[in-house]
């Protein structure tokens, strides 16, 4: 594994809003210590007893890391990350008008996440091969 013999690795992943409706990517650099203080702690309170003591090693990313890495309002989520833009809500991945361009990524169906994003490229794959429903010729 990644962590050192007797150690432990976690990934904490917590949502928040994007820099277009919410704080500035400025504004996180004050907020995000704040943020993962607030999460350490209901982790704690939740069971996890001691965790951020026992934190040795840390990299918190935010929004304004985001935005540094040229993501658009500060997420990497392309569309809004919301019950009305995830899986079959996304939007789909063949480009109205334009006969020979299939999308593949996070910005389409079925969404976000290592496993979708995926899954994504499998359906592309499939419309561009002929294999799959609704295949580009």
């Amino acid at each position: 594994g990644l962590a050192p013999p007797d150690r432990h690795l976690h990934y904490v992943l917590a949502p928040c809003p994007n820099t277009a409706t919410g704080p500035s990517a400025a504004a996180w650099r004050d907020l995000g210590p704040r943020y993962r203080d607030s999460l350490v702690r209901e982790l704690e309170r939740r069971g996890l007893d001691g965790f951020g003591a026992a934190t040795e090693e840390e990299l918190l990313v935010t929004p304004a890391d985001w935005t540094a890495l040229g993501h658009a309002a500060g997420t990497p989520f392309s569309a809004a990350h919301t019950f009305a833009q995830t899986g079959p809500f996304r939007p789909a991945n063949l480009v109205s008008g334009i006969d020979n361009a299939v999308l593949a990524g996070c910005g389409t169906t079925p969404g976000v996440g290592v496993p979708t994003v995926l899954i994504s490229g499998k359906l592309a794959a499939q419309r561009v091969l002929g294999t799959g429903r609704g295949h580009r010729p």
